[in-house]
């Protein structure tokens, strides 16, 4: 069996949460880890990418006091960032597009 290339769709799914709901770096991860289970992400890919998108304008950020621990830092999606995240979801459909092409072309073997 291949194994999957890990974070494929990495930048799609970590924006996507961000719009699901303004959270903190784990919390983005959490949130990808409940919708999408078989994912294979790590924090490393999720901070370089919350970092690249703050620089890009997708997201912003403010210190928040948590009640258990330390500051958070919470991230919260622009406006840029959810025309980034139109531009995903078209990149996703044709993707998918050519996959169930293939999987047509397949079963016909």
């Amino acid at each position: 069996m291949t194994k999957g290339k890990r974070g494929r769709h990495a930048p799609a799914f970590i924006l996507l949460a961000i719009a699901t709901a303004p959270t903190h770096g784990l919390g983005v991860l959490n949130i990808i880890n409940e919708q999408v289970p078989n994912n294979r992400l790590d924090t490393a890919i999720i901070y370089r990418t919350l970092k690249e998108f703050e620089a890009k304008g997708y997201i912003t950020s403010d210190w928040t006091d948590s009640e258990a621990g330390p500051k958070k830092k919470i991230y919260t999606i622009t406006d840029s960032g959810l025309e980034r995240l139109k531009e995903f979801r078209g990149d996703i459909e044709k993707s998918l597009n050519n996959l169930q092409q293939f999987i047509r072309l397949h079963n016909d073997i």
